[in-house]
């Protein structure tokens, strides 16, 4: 990752693959859930499937937090990358006049 607009391809593609994955998670636990709950199998539904159903959420909801801080990285490096590049400052030119700042800091 050498240029700031390659670094903004790759946070967007790890971006959409963790919100892809967590709507993939969270669409297995809805699937689950509406089993677990309208059919008979709910007589025996045991405590570790309802543990599996829970560590899926919470599996769900750490993809989406990822995704969403990825989300923010690229932002950053978009709003990095729409600024204008800072010119340095010529050695041969003089200092500013910083007349009016002293007048304030008396």
């Amino acid at each position: 990752m050498t240029t700031l607009q390659e670094k903004i391809e790759w946070y967007t593609f790890w971006y959409w693959v963790y919100w892809l994955f967590s709507l993939v998670v969270l669409l297995a636990v809805f699937v689950i859930g509406i089993f677990f709950y309208f059919t008979d199998f709910q007589e025996v539904v045991t405590v570790s499937q309802l543990f599996l159903l829970l560590l899926l959420m919470i599996l769900a909801i750490y993809l989406r937090m990822t995704a969403l801080y990825y989300h923010s990285v690229v932002l950053n490096l978009k709003r990095a990358a729409a600024r204008p590049p800072r010119r340095p400052r010529n050695p041969s030119q003089p200092p500013r006049n910083n007349e009016r700042r002293k007048r304030y800091e008396r």
